[in-house]
């Protein structure tokens, strides 16, 4: 019994102890603890590969906090022979052409990162002239070593580029799978390393694959957010084959994982918890950074500080796009990691910035670069530090909102709006009766071919027009995206027709850039959205056929959905962003969509649904839905479209457990044939009525944060 007492104390020290040692600053070693548990049980003594596993954590430890400080600032260069074997030449700060390598090194850099393809020479390969295979990669980094900067080897085990839209295996290794494919991924890394380290030009850092985070060398090694148990095994048996590779050949060399999720924590974690299930290794969590596909300064903050503290390793954006606007920002947020932990960073092919036309240097950037250099010849002090920000947002309640897009038409059809016979502007009279938000749908190009409307209606300008007078009305305003030219539905998401040629990781960027600049646009004008929709009922998915939910993956749909979240953020972290679903009384269905979300780290702050009782079940069933999703979500909760059974729907969302019922929106309020608050005429109906009658009882909801 006291064996088994010891055993499950032992387990849970061992796996948390080291956290608490990092996190805390405890004077005990983790040695010291192991012994500890031991002695407070008389008569047992701890295993001896416990002991040993605990010295060794504490050795490294002791190595981290005893070696010279080192922040790498590093960049990815792996261009430059092609470039001078095309004629570029480079000149330093005094005008005297020199290799570009020594000017980056007089100036800041200290580390250099190359790709590596199998064969790029083969058909499809990424250069006929060998640019980037092994002889080139090994002249090129021996000038690394001339230089006198550490150099970083990455494996993309490809003839051209991997990454997580594509990594195909290289041609030579095709029809090999298993254990065969295994072994000639191994053979070809121990050769590679081999040859490096004969020619002097052996890599500090090594990168077993690229961007790896959907898996690499498909289809063996395919990973997308269905995959099965199997696939994980495969993937991790041809890392752990290159991993064994590295740890024969350069024992003392550092493996980093690249993973393309610098903002996503959740992905993040699953991958890494995923390798140490299967015995994978790693020695830095490496990790891409580019605000289009990975989210905010603060989401890339928060989750470099999380992996340093939960995994102990120390943490590198190894690919980010190096600007003067973001480079200071970028490597000073890796720097506050906690702990030493973060290790630095490696811009991608920051060359393009650094030389200007005819290998000029851009005096700027190479200025940010070395001012890093002298500013972080210490480590940061921990006061100097901040953390990453949480956001939390707070609704007055009750939202009593109406989606009235269709008003600037109507109005410009000659419609006149009244209440008891007294014509007043439309948004007065929904004042009148406690209404306080608006929502308004928006159209990439509502003029295009198939669009919405040929005069403009619910397109950019349109809407800003009429967000306007909503702001002037003093209501609040939800901008409700629906990225396409017309209306997008569960049956219905069309690509906008401007958006043709953007396709892939393209269309992902442009989705954020539109995003990020439309909501820039209202700001400017005066309009600021107090939330934001990032797409109309995405049941199915949006901008088909690329985000369509297909076959069970939601994967493509969800990393375009966390650009448009991002966008939406980058602009102004402050607008809370709704999901919007067509799911109003399907529990089930909501559960799995809204797990998917978040298992795939996208980023939202409200749950909207649509309820028609139709199509999404009885007035209980909406009922039951939003009142588990409360529970199990913890988010504030809006039914942002219904019709019918208009008191029902707000006195259920009134009843919404915790105060997480903040409101509706009833859907086209001014038209005759769906909300009917008004007739034909232009005229209140008696149904406005109803929302004097419950305004008194639904103002008494405290305010919810989330």
């Amino acid at each position: 019994m006291r064996l088994l007492r010891f055993a499950i104390v032992l387990t849970f020290t061992l796996v948390i102890f080291y956290f608490i040692l990092l996190s805390s600053g405890a004077s005990i070693s983790y040695l010291q603890k192991v012994q500890q548990d031991a002695a407070a049980f008389p008569g047992t003594k701890a295993p001896a590969d416990s002991v040993a596993v605990a010295a060794a954590v504490e050795t490294e430890v002791q190595k981290q906090t005893t070696a010279p400080y080192f922040f790498c600032i590093g960049g990815d260069v792996s261009e430059i022979p092609a470039n001078e074997a095309w004629g570029g030449r480079y000149y330093d700060l005094n005008g005297v052409q020199d290799d570009p390598l020594k000017i980056m090194a007089a100036n800041g850099f200290n580390t250099i990162r190359l790709r590596l393809f199998v064969n790029p020479e083969a058909q499809g390969g990424y250069s006929r002239e060998g640019f980037c295979g092994t002889a080139s990669t090994i002249a090129f980094a021996k000038r690394i070593k001339a230089a006198g900067m550490k150099f970083a080897l990455n494996f993309h085990y490809s003839d051209t580029w991997a990454d997580p839209d594509k990594q195909y295996k290289p041609s030579a290794w095709n029809g090999l799978t298993g254990k065969d494919l295994e072994d000639k991924l191994y053979a070809y890394t121990k050769e590679t390393l081999e040859a490096f380290q004969a020619a002097g030009a052996a890599p500090e850092i090594v990168q077993v694959g690229n961007e790896i985070n959907h898996g690499f060398v498909w289809p063996e090694g395919k990973l997308l957010d269905n995959a099965t148990e199997e696939n994980w095994a495969a993937c991790m048996g041809l890392y752990k084959a290159g991993q064994r590779a590295v740890r024969e050949v350069l024992p003392n060399a550092k493996l980093q994982v690249h993973l393309a999720l610098g903002g996503e924590n959740n992905l993040s974690r699953e991958f890494l918890d995923k390798m140490l299930r299967y015995g994978a290794e790693f020695d830095i969590v490496g990790l891409s950074y580019y605000e289009k596909w990975h989210e905010t300064y603060n989401d890339m903050q928060t989750n470099i500080f999380d992996l340093a503290k939960r995994y102990g390793k120390p943490v590198c954006i190894c690919e980010y796009e190096s600007s003067a606007a973001n480079t200071r920002i970028i490597n000073d947020l890796v720097r506050t990691v906690p702990d030493g932990l973060g290790f630095g960073t490696m811009s991608w092919a920051p060359t393009r910035e650094l030389f200007r036309r005819g290998g000029q240097p851009n005096r700027e950037l190479f200025g940010i670069y070395a001012k890093m250099k002298q500013d972080y010849a210490a480590p940061l002090p921990p006061e100097l530090a901040v953390g990453p920000k949480k956001y939390e947002f707070r609704f007055e309640k009750p939202i009593i909102g109406a989606d009235i897009s269709f008003v600037p038409q109507q109005e410009a059809g000659g419609m006149r709006f009244s209440d008891g016979g007294v014509q007043k502007d439309v948004l007065e009279i929904m004042k009148d009766h406690h209404f306080n938000w608006v929502r308004l749908r928006l159209f990439v190009d509502p003029t295009a071919r198939g669009g919405y409307s040929a005069a403009g209606y619910c397109g950019l300008d349109s809407t800003i027009a009429f967000a306007k007078r909503v702001k002037a009305a003093g209501m609040k305003f939800l901008l409700d995206f629906h990225y396409s030219d017309t209306w997008a539905d569960p049956a219905h998401q069309t690509k906008p027709a401007s958006w043709a040629m953007h396709t892939g990781s393209g269309l992902e960027g442009h989705l954020y850039t539109y995003t990020r600049d439309t909501v820039r646009r209202f700001i400017d004008a005066g309009a600021r959205p107090d939330m934001v929709q990032t797409g109309n009922e995405l049941n199915a998915g949006f901008v088909w056929p690329q985000g369509r939910i297909t076959d069970g993956s939601y994967e493509s749909f969800c990393v375009m959905l966390r650009c448009a979240t991002a966008g939406v953020r980058a602009a102004d972290p402050e607008i809370p962003v709704m999901v919007h679903l067509a799911y109003g009384g399907q529990n089930a269905k909501s559960v799995f969509f809204l797990d998917k979300l978040i298992a795939r780290d996208v980023k939202f702050d409200v749950i909207g649904q649509s309820y028609y009782p139709k199509h999404h079940g009885t007035i209980e069933d909406l009922e039951a839905n939003l009142n588990d999703l409360a529970k199990r979500y913890k988010k504030p909760l809006v039914v942002v479209e219904y019709q019918d059974f208009r008191k029902e729907v707000n006195e259920i969302v009134q009843r919404v457990p915790d105060g997480l019922g903040i409101g509706t929106f009833i859907w086209e309020a001014t038209s005759p044939s769906w909300g009917n608050l008004f007739d034909a005429r232009g005229r209140t109906t008696d149904y406005m009525k109803l929302y004097d009658s419950f305004w008194d009882e639904l103002k008494k909801q405290p305010s919810t944060g989330q």
